[in-house]
Formats: C-alpha cells, sequence, structure tokens
C-alpha cells in the first residue's frame, strides 16, 4: 500500500497510516516508523494527554512521563541530561518501600511503591516521597508538655511525642530551635537523640551555671511529605544560695493598762539553698489585734511559713497576745514570739520560739493602784524588760539583720502599758517594723495598737525565673544581689 506523506515535514514531525505511525527525521530526511509508546517531542508539554504518555523537553533534554493516581495527574521528569552526565534512570515498580534499593542509584531516579500506590525520588542520599493526590498531616497521638526543665546537675531528661500518619506512611521525627541557623543552644551540651521508634527526645543539659537560660524547641513528626509541629519551652537554671528572713505576726496589746503584745517569731538563714526549678510557697502571718476588755489579753499574731516543693522549711509562730490590768492586782506580761499567754498568773513568763524573747510582767509585789500594768512581750532579739513602779515593762528588741543591705531590726516586742503612765516606746523598733508586736495601753485612755503584720524576705545574686503574690525586688541596696520582699502570701522559683 502505498502512503502519502505530508510535504515539508519538521524534524519529528508524526504521521499515522495503516495502523503505523510514522517520526520524520530531518538529518536522514526519511520517515522513521515508530515502535511501542509513541514519545511526543517539543518545547512544551502535550495537550490532552493520557497516562502512560511520553513528551520529550527538547529545550531541556528531559523525558517526561505523564503519571495519573485517580486524584491527581501530572508530567513527572524521568531522564535529562546536562552534558553527558545523566540525572535519572527512570520509574521503577516495586512491591513497597522496604523493596527500594539504598545503593546503585543515581540522582532524580525514581521508584513507585505498589502498596501505597506512591512515587519517589532518589535524591542522592535517600528516597523522597513525591506529593500525589491528597495527603493529610500526621495525627499527634501523645502531645509533648508545654514546658521542659533541664536537670542543671548534668542529668539527661527526656520528653515524648507521639504521631501516626492517616495514610499509613512512616513517622520521622525531627527537632529545631529558635536560634540562629538552627544552632544547638548553649542550654544544651550534646545534641538531642530522638528514639524514631518511641517519638522520644532527650536532652543532655549544660553544666556551666552562666548557660542558664531558656531556648524554644520545635518538635516534628513527618510522612516524608507534610510535617506536624509541637513548640517546647525549655529551661536551665541553677540553684540559688542566698539569705532567708522569715518574721510572723505581732501579738496585740491591752487598752486597759495591760502589757505589749509579744514580737513576732523569727527565722534568719544566711546561707540557705533555693533548689533550681523547685517552688517555694510564703505564708505571711498577720498580727493579732488588741483587747479593750479589763483582764483579757490582745490576740496572738498567726504563723509565717516557708515551704519548699511540698515540705514545710520554716515555721515563725505567732507574737502572744499582751496581757490586762488583772484582777488580783498582778501585772500580765506580754508574750515572746511563741505560744500566747494562757492566764493573768505567770507574771509574764513566756514560752521561746523561733527567736521569741521572754516576756515580763510586772511582779505586784511593791505596786500600788495607780501604776500596775503588765510587762512587754519579748522580741525577737531578747527577752522584754521588767516592770517598774511606774510601768509595765516594755518589749525586747528586734533581731538585726543586713539582708536589704543594711542593718535593721525586725520583730520588736510591744511597749509598756501602765494605769497612769504615758504608753512606752519600742527598743529597736517601730510600730510599723515587720512582725512587732502592739503596745499596751493607759487604762485612762483605753488605747492600744494591733500587732504588725510578718514579711518574708529573700537576697540572692540570681534573678528567681518566677513569683506569685507581687513581691517588690530591690536591686540597688545590694550590690550584685536581687532582693525579694512579701508581705503577703506568695511564691518564688529559681
Amino acid at each position: 500500500m502505498a502512503i502519502n506523506f505530508p510535504n515539508s515535514p519538521s524534524n519529528g514531525a508524526t504521521h499515522s497510516a495503516a495502523g503505523q505511525t510514522f517520526t520524520y527525521d530531518s538529518t536522514a530526511g526519511v520517515w522513521n516508523p515508530q515502535e511501542g509508546t509513541p514519545v511526543s517531542t517539543s518545547t512544551s508539554a502535550p495537550s490532552n494527554p493520557t497516562a502512560g504518555d511520553l513528551w520529550f523537553d527538547t529545550s531541556s533534554g528531559t523525558l517526561y512521563f505523564y503519571y495519573a493516581d485517580g486524584s491527581s495527574n501530572q508530567w513527572v521528569g524521568v531522564s535529562g541530561a546536562t552534558g553527558a552526565e545523566a540525572s535519572g534512570a527512570g520509574v521503577t515498580s516495586y512491591a513497597n518501600f522496604a523493596a527500594f534499593p539504598s545503593s546503585g542509584n543515581s540522582g532524580g531516579d525514581l521508584a513507585f511503591a505498589q502498596d501505597t500506590g506512591a512515587v519517589y525520588l532518589w535524591d542522592g542520599s535517600a528516597w523522597d516521597r513525591m506529593a500525589a493526590g491528597s495527603d493529610e498531616s500526621p495525627v499527634i497521638l501523645t502531645d509533648p508538655p508545654t514546658t521542659h526543665s533541664l536537670d542543671h546537675t548534668g542529668g539527661t531528661t527526656s520528653v515524648t511525642m507521639t504521631a501516626q500518619d492517616p495514610e499509613g506512611f512512616d513517622i520521622e521525627y525531627g527537632i529545631a530551635y529558635n536560634t540562629s541557623n538552627n544552632a544547638r543552644p548553649s542550654q544544651l551540651s550534646a545534641d538531642t537523640t530522638i528514639n524514631q521508634t518511641t517519638g522520644a527526645y532527650t536532652f543532655t543539659p549544660s553544666t556551666t551555671g552562666s548557660n542558664a537560660g531558656s531556648f524554644k524547641a520545635r518538635l516534628s513528626a513527618s510522612d516524608g511529605v507534610k510535617s506536624s509541629v509541637r513548640t517546647v519551652d525549655i529551661s536551665l537554671a541553677f540553684d540559688a544560695i542566698g539569705e532567708l528572713l522569715l518574721a510572723a505576726g505581732g501579738g496585740g496589746g491591752n487598752s486597759y493598762g495591760g502589757g505589749g503584745g509579744g514580737a513576732g517569731g523569727l527565722v534568719l538563714n544566711t546561707n540557705y539553698t533555693f533548689t533550681a526549678g523547685e517552688t517555694n510557697t510564703i505564708v505571711i502571718g498577720t498580727g493579732g489585734a488588741f483587747d479593750n476588755v479589763q483582764a483579757n489579753r490582745g490576740d496572738n499574731g498567726t504563723d509565717s511559713t516557708f515551704t519548699a516543693g511540698s515540705t514545710l522549711v520554716y515555721t515563725s509562730v505567732g507574737g502572744g497576745g499582751g496581757g490586762g490590768y488583772p484582777a488580783d492586782n498582778l501585772g500580765d506580761g506580754g508574750s515572746g514570739g511563741g505560744t500566747g499567754r494562757a492566764g493573768i498568773a505567770d507574771n509574764g513568763v513566756s514560752t521561746q520560739n523561733a527567736y521569741g524573747g521572754v516576756g515580763f510582767g510586772h511582779d505586784g509585789s511593791s505596786v500600788t493602784y495607780s501604776n500596775k500594768g503588765g510587762g512587754g512581750g519579748g522580741g525577737a532579739g531578747g527577752p522584754g524588760q521588767g516592770a517598774t513602779s511606774s510601768a509595765g515593762g516594755a518589749g525586747g528588741a528586734g533581731k538585726a539583720s543586713t539582708i536589704t543591705g543594711s542593718s535593721v531590726f525586725y520583730a520588736p516586742g510591744g511597749p509598756a502599758g501602765g494605769y497612769s503612765t504615758s504608753i512606752g516606746s519600742y527598743v529597736d523598733g517601730s510600730l510599723s517594723s515587720y512582725g512587732a508586736g502592739g503596745n499596751g495601753g493607759n487604762y485612762t485612755s483605753n488605747s492600744a495598737n494591733n500587732g504588725a503584720d510578718g514579711v518574708c524576705i529573700i537576697a540572692t545574686q540570681q534573678a528567681a525565673t518566677a513569683t506569685t503574690g507581687s513581691p517588690t525586688v530591690d536591686t540597688s541596696s545590694r550590690s550584685g544581689w536581687y532582693v525579694y520582699t512579701f508581705t503577703s502570701n506568695g511564691t518564688i522559683t529559681f
């Protein structure tokens, strides 16, 4: 059968006749019959392709395969060359990803996994799955914590994130940091290790104090195409050595010629270790109220406490209330920083606790009706004074501390009271002093004061990482120190 070919064909032109397709070779000037799948040659992709078509891009020297998986269609490069160097060797089908070769591959090779219908590209060192059709991101099954504290002693710690891919592809876990060029943060002394089976991320911390601080870690779970991520704030803190002062509430006085109230108990520690990452809880004791009923005493102050983690470390006992003018003509003393007075016949002897001084009362042996009165409560620094013929005893001196940078007295006892005498003054303290006892009253004027509230002061050369309760912080009184003052309940963490 004679075949009529087109006149003046261009190189690569095709012509079909008698069930055969021919391609024109302008160099040889002949029409060559094609065998197998026809290859279109042009600088742009053919229109209306069907699955399995081949197209040779004459501008790049790349052979493309038209791939259709039922939900997406695209031309996939299967070979090409730059000069004499091949960049791929076609598409090879395998039963599953495990059957893919790990060596002997050329960059740009394509492989097809029959079990998942996925196409992979060899990037020169690994097979990368190519997106095709709908593909959901991995689902996080176990979320990591949002915050994590490293062990400043050098021990490793871990967080876990597990994920599953809806299409069933294997998950690869990764990590990145919010540092320049994703550099390892200074808080870590070694690269993070990842268990690709369990999703456990293990951190090795620095043990150098100057590396204290925090960073963000971006944990990722990838199915080879899409990723799901979670962010964890990771911190490194070190133990802080410092000073701690804890004063309880002072006791109230009595307005009927009674003694001053006792000072709140006081605790001082000039070498306390605040454990890194541990939250310390502080409860501030309140001052006791005065009483204006004859023969009664004022209310005790309440305790202050310091708790490290779940362990109660210190209790500073509230001061006792000052005694009133007694019906048996025996002066009733206030109490020191400890147990409040139970009765009026003890002549001012008080239990000493947590630096609470002993309270002294008027003994009634040489007094006249006009000057009976109770003694002041003992102060944190020592016992109260004995009564005289004109007034009850004054409270003891407060205890001095340099925790704020200068010598300050804390928790003085209440001043004396008496039947017709003027109210005395504090010894080394004032009514506004933390943990001070309330003053005793003048019987004729019926005046007295409540005890003062307690306080907790913490001084360290390392700033706290977190506080609650709105403490004040002073960095000017002591060079290089942070001084935190709590006058209400709160917490502090280093």
